[in-house]
Order: C-alpha cells, then structure tokens, then sequence
C-alpha cells in the first residue's frame, strides 16, 4: 500500500519547526491593584521615575501601561488601558493606549512625561490625571525642528530628562539625536546629526554624531549625559553645546573599573542618572553592572556581579547579580533605583551602606495581557477556536502553551496551562498542567474542552472536564488504535519501531452521541472512538488516492485528510486535502463530493461548490444557519458554501497581510489561518495564526480584531526584545 512521504516528511518538518521557534514563558496571575508590589510578576520595565513623594513610575513593556508603587509599597496601574494604541488626549490618563512606553520623568510641577515610544510621541499627563500630547504628530520620521514640537516627527523616542529652566529633553533614539524642546514648545535638535557613527567630540554637539541613544540625565549644573548605547559611551554635552565622553573607549566588553572611565570598556548603556553631588550612574545593560563615574572621573562597579543569575537580594549591592539593567532614576532621598529589566525586579540602593532591597517584582515575568482587554494581549501562533454556551471564544494559544478564554465583553485570562512546553499534568488541574502545541479545539455541550496535540510521532487527545481536571484520552500509540490501524489496512509501524505507528490526529469532531471523529492523515482513513473508548474505522481503505464516490466510505480512498467536522444531521465533511475536495459522508456510511473539482487552485467564487477549485483547507464549520466555511491556509482565506451549494470568499484578499479592520471581511488581509468557530448569533471568530490575533468576522460580513497585538515572535533571551548589533571591530 503506498505511503505519502512528502505529507509525512512536510508534518514532521512542521513540527520540527514549531519545536525550534516556542519557548518556555512562566505562568502568571494579573495582579490587583493595591497588590504588594514585591509579591507580583511585572514583566519588562522600560523607563523609572520618582515624584516628590517618593512614588515610583514604572512603564511597561508589554503591557502599555505605567505602574505606580507607593510609598507603603503597594502596586497600581495608574496610566494606561492595557490596549496597544494611541487614544485619550483630553481625557483621563487611565482610560488612554499607550504603545511601549519607555522614559519616564517628572517637571517641578508634578506633571509626568512620557516616551510613547512606538507612537512617536511624548505625553503629558498633568497632576489631574489628564492626559496631552506635548511633543510628536504620531509618525515616524523626523522633522518640525524650529517649530512646534507637537508637529514634529520622531523616531521611536525613548529617554525624557527637564534642565533647571524648565526645557525638556528627548532622546530621538532612531534619528540618531538629542532634541529639546523649550518652554514655548518649540523644538530643536541639541545633539546628533543623524548618522550613527562616533564622531565630533570636542566640537559642537549638533556635529557629532550618536548612535542609538536611549537614556538621559542633567546634572546640577545643566549639562546633558546621553547613553550613547550603540557606541558602549556615555556623551556628555555642556551648556555652550560642546560634546565629550567623559565614559566608555567604545569596546563591548568589561573593563576599566578604578581607573579613569574615558578608559574603561562599557557594553550597551541604556541607562544615566546624577546624584546631588554630581556622581552619574550607568546602566551597562550587557556587563550586567551599575557603575559610577565619580566627580575625579573615576569608574567602578557599584551594582552587580557581572554573573546573571539570579540571587535575591545579597547584603551588599556588589554581590547582587542583576540581568540586562534598563533604567536608573535616584530618589529624594538619595537612593538609587535600578530597573533589572530581565529578573523582573526593581532595586533600591543605599549608597552609604551598599545595601540593596527589592522594591517591585517577584523575580517571575507577568504573561502579557491576561485579565486584560484581549486587544492588549499577546498571541503567538493561535490555532483551534471553538466558541461555549456563555458565547466565551476558547482558543489554543499554541506557542504559549496555553488555552486562553475571551469574554463577550472583551477580556482575556488563562483557563489551562502553565506555559511550560511538555504534556504532563494529567488527572490535575488545567492551569497546572503542560499542554505541547495545542493543534484541534472542541467543546461539548457541558462546555468540557477537547484538545489534540503532538508528542514526538505520536498525537493526544486529552480533555478539560467540567471541575477543570485535565485527562488523556487517547494516543496513536494505544493498542487499541494500533490494531486498528492494522485491521483497517492503514501503514502499521515504521521499519525500526516497536513501540508507536506513524499516525496524526489531524483533527477532532464530536457527533451528538459522544463518539469523536478523527481524520488519520498520515493514513488517509477516517476514524470513529466511543465514549468507552473502541475505535473503530469509518472512511477510507488506506490508499492514497481518490475513489469510492456513490459507495461505502470504508471502501473509497482518501488523500491526507485534515479536517472534519458535522451537520445537524449528523452527516460527516471532510476536508480532503492533497484531492482537493470535502467529501461528505452521509449517516448511512456513503461517501460523496460536496465541493470542489480537484484542482489545486482558487476558482469558482459565486458558482457551484462542486465546480470549485479549492486548495490548502485547515478547517471546516458549520454556521449556526446551516452554512459550512472553509479556512484555506495557503490562500489566506474564508470562504462559505451557502444552502443553495454556492461558494464565496467572505474574508481575506488572497494574498497574506494584516489589513481591513472595520472594513469588509473580503476585502480583508488575513494571514494563514488555521481555525474557525461561531457563536450563537452567528458571528464568526477566526484563528488568524500568521498575524498572532483572533479576528471576528460578524453577521454583517464586517471584519475587526478581538484579540491580539500581532507582535512578532524571535530568538533570543525569554521575554527579550531581540536587537542585532554590529560592532566595527578593528
């Protein structure tokens, strides 16, 4: 019996690449406000600020918000809504989108400013919690030096610092400068000149050039540091305009501490602050260090180890490891405050007695967006959807190792896995268990969730009963499937294997008597489990082929099915891949052609579903009104079958991309999707996996996004942005 070694090899190197790209991401709670700012998971922490009171500001990463930790050590989000975007001038800072903020910093008013990084601009939010825009038009580029800053480009800005007048200083990260804008809200460059090379020291600032700078701080007397990051210096610019290095000699390693800083080797500043007495501190993020450079111009180490690892708290600041330090600030009380971006903590430095505390953070990384506004959650590779009664949209959020839940209101949490990659945890609780991959996503009428995932050659089913209590249910290496699979004529076990058959649980469908149907697409059959567990073969010979149309089921042969799923009915589609076509198969066993010509191409819209050319199908549902859609992966799109038999494209132009929110879904961008479900009004919810959201699809055709950010995926430091650096070795 012939075996189908490109479906095999293309599944296997599938799966081979999903391996390479996930990563273990700790699971996580949302915490409350009012939390104890040390017991909670915060994620990545971008820029600090401290007000007159001694509350800290933090700015997150992820999770476009800023966070308050008050002087009785209490946690609160304070600015922001959660959701990645730009809204809220005029209004309440609380009810605003945020994109990534970063700088952070207070005027002499009490009014804080903000880097909106990714929006391009800088905002303001005043001591009534209103927030404004005060700096940026919100696109990136740059121009307007000489007019209002407000109609000004930036360049994903990132670090804020006031002189003693009262002029405000902004770190142009991608336009490679320094601009300032005065108390007029005119803005002007003051260091850079756009090139990213090292360059123009000793001459005026507006000259030289910066690379990348990120951090700023101003001394007593007005002069300006910047963290010329992508140089491993640290600038200084004075009040005629002049530039120097007083730190850094440009190497991406550590060296120098005791000696004179000009000398000393720094790797990737991000961050600067100055004591009253005019000490500047140096967040050297790759050395894994504080250091300071004293008023004699002297460096040394005043925070860290050098080691990464993490330790807590030792009894001396020097014996701290710390993990990528982002950002400083230094409180009224003279005590410096390091961002310890990558152990997700905050500490607090007595520089008198070198002692060090954890302020914020519990050393554990918060997963972005749950118990948040789906729209501001992270999505990577969602994949089987399914909807419950309550109308809450279930979805495999397969590269976090998770199922998540959104509500009909819109919010987002976790209800099953740790975010551990592995498939261990059954007969315990769903939010400890590990779930690998999470592929096909069920739910039967008790809103109990059935799931498929891969574990080496093999494929599980398990289930989430109704108390949350995860079982497995079935294996292809089960001997009860094995005999089958030899009854039943599919390919037995591979040459150099006693212990598991090549076999795929490729999908999974439950009919109203409980038995669940499984397309074996490695074997090409079709095959029915009971409640009590007997397997039995319902479709397919175990020939790769295409024949048996009018007959038994169990006498035709399939190509690579992938996709199942039932009508009213009772009778069972199938999505015939490498045939081109869904085959029906009705409640007395007979197969038949319900769609699809066998051509492997996209034609046919506004005519019969027979006469189609359909390709490269992921899944298959039936509308609450009796319509089947297809999701077509390699097309990038939704098409619907209609009563009458007519086939259309009702989402995704064809070609892939992230585009048509509030717009038509046909004329739509989606980006390979791989699931589809609907709720009791109709409204359709579809895996978008390409562009990591869950897009809807609603009864008036219009397409919007539910769920997800779109964030990209990388290698690289967990929970880390990944930056590729060159550095011009002689």
């Amino acid at each position: 019996m012939p075996f189908n070694f490109r479906s095999f090899f293309r599944n296997v190197a599938l799966a081979a690449f999903i391996f390479l790209i996930t990563f273990s991401i700790a699971s996580a709670k949302p915490f409350k406000d009012g939390s104890v700012a040390t017991d909670v998971e915060i994620s990545l922490i971008d820029g600090i600020a401290v007000d007159q009171s001694g509350n800290v500001f933090l700015s997150t990463h992820d999770h476009h918000a800023i966070l308050r930790v008050d002087k009785k050590g209490k946690i609160k989000r304070v600015i922001g809504n959660g959701i990645t975007g730009f809204s809220g001038d005029g209004g309440p800072a609380s009810k605003a989108r945020l994109n990534q903020p970063a700088g952070l910093v207070f005027d002499k008013k009490g009014n804080l400013y903000i880097a909106d990084r990714t929006n391009h601009r800088v905002r303001k939010v005043d001591t009534n919690g209103i927030i404004t825009t005060v700096a940026g038009n919100g696109t990136a580029g740059f121009s307007g030096d000489g007019g209002p800053a407000t109609k000004a480009s930036f360049n994903l800005p990132a670090g804020l610092a006031f002189d003693s007048k009262g002029n405000l200083y902004i770190s142009d990260r991608s336009n490679n400068r320094v601009r300032m804008v005065d108390t007029n809200g005119i803005i002007r460059t003051v260091a850079g000149n756009g090139g990213d090379q090292y360059k123009g020291d000793k001459g005026p600032a507006t000259n030289a050039e910066i690379n990348k700078p990120f951090g700023l701080a101003i001394d007593k007397n007005d002069n300006l540091y910047i963290a010329d990051r992508g140089n491993n210096r640290i600038r200084k610019v004075d009040t005629n305009g002049i530039i120097t290095t007083p730190a850094g000699d440009g190497g991406f390693y550590f060296i120098g501490d005791n000696g004179p800083a000009y000398n000393a080797s720094i790797a990737g500043p991000t961050g600067v602050a100055v004591d009253g007495e005019g000490n500047l501190f140096i967040a050297d993020k790759y050395n894994n260090r504080v250091r300071m450079v004293d008023t004699n111009g002297l460096i040394r180490t005043v925070v860290g180890t050098g080691q990464r690892d993490y330790n807590g708290d030792s009894e001396l600041a020097r014996e701290t490891n710390l993990k990528f330090p982002f950002a400083l600030t230094v409180d009224p009380d003279g005590k410096l405050l390091v961002v310890d971006r990558s152990h997700y903590t905050v500490r607090r430095v007595d520089l008198q007695s070198g002692s060090v505390e954890t302020i914020a953070g519990n050393g554990k990384k918060k997963f972005k967006g749950d118990g948040g506004p789906a729209t501001g959650a992270s999505i990577f590779f969602p994949h089987g959807i399914a909807v419950d009664s309550k109308d809450n949209v279930i979805f495999s959020d397969k590269a976090h190792f998770r199922i998540r839940r959104i509500t009909p209101d819109g919010m987002i949490d976790t209800i099953a896995g740790s975010g551990m990659r592995g498939n261990l945890g059954d007969g315990g609780p769903a939010l400890e268990a590990e779930l690998y991959s999470v592929t096909s996503l069920i739910m039967n009428d008790q809103d109990e969730i059935y799931f498929t995932n891969p574990s080496g050659f093999m494929s599980l089913i398990r289930k989430i009963d109704k108390n949350n209590i995860v079982h497995l249910l079935h294996t292809t290496s089960d001997k009860k499937y094995f005999e089958e699979i030899k009854q039943s004529g599919g390919f037995s076990k591979p040459s150099k294997s006693n212990l598991v058959s090549i076999s795929q649980f490729s999908d999974i469908a439950l009919d109203k008597q409980g038995n669940l149907i499984i397309p074996d697409s490695i074997n090409h059959q079709i095959r029915k489990v009971t409640p009590d567990g007997k397997f039995t073969t319902i479709a397919g010979n175990g020939s790769s082929d295409f024949t048996g149309d009018g007959g038994p089921a169990i006498k035709a042969t399939f190509a690579v099915p992938v996709a199942v799923t039932l009508d009213e009915a009772g009778n069972i589609y199938v999505a015939d891949s490498t045939n081109n076509r869904i085959r029906k198969i009705d409640t007395n066993g007979i197969v038949t052609t319900f769609a699809g010509n066998g051509e492997h191409k996209d034609t046919g819209d506004g005519g019969p579903a027979i006469e189609a050319g359909i390709r490269s199908m992921t899944d298959l549902a039936f509308s609450p009104s009796g319509e089947l859609y297809i999701v077509e992966a390699g097309t990038h799109r939704i098409r619907k079958i209609a009563k009458d038999g007519t086939i259309t494209t009702v989402a995704g132009k064809g070609y892939q991309g992230y585009y048509g929110d509030g717009g038509p879904g046909e004329k739509a961008m989606l980006k390979t999707p791989s699931g589809i479900a609907f709720d009791s009004k109709g409204n359709a919810y579809i895996s978008d996996l390409g562009n990591n959201r869950i897009r809807k699809l609603d009864t008036n055709g219009i397409i919007s996004t539910l769920a997800g950010t779109g964030g990209s995926y990388g290698w690289g430091e967990e929970g880390e942005t990944v930056e590729i650096l060159f550095h011009k070795f002689p």
